[in-house]
């Protein structure tokens, strides 16, 4: 059964192979209800579907 990390992990990959505008990363992290907890586990994971700048707003959106 999959984790609510296997599911954001999910679409992070799927928004990289769609790659909406990049306004869009905090839209994704918002609907799918991502916390700062789980963010702080997979960031590190998922810098091959997110580019730095993206992993910058989603920090910032933190507050990291």
């Amino acid at each position: 059964m999959a984790t609510q990390i296997d599911v954001a992990i999910g679409q992070f990959t799927g928004f990289h192979h769609g790659r909406w505008n990049r306004d869009d990363v905090i839209g994704l992290v918002t609907s799918m209800g991502l916390t700062k907890k789980e963010w702080l586990k997979i960031r590190d994971d998922i810098n091959t579907y997110l580019t730095e700048y993206e992993i910058k707003e989603v920090n910032e959106y933190f507050k990291i």
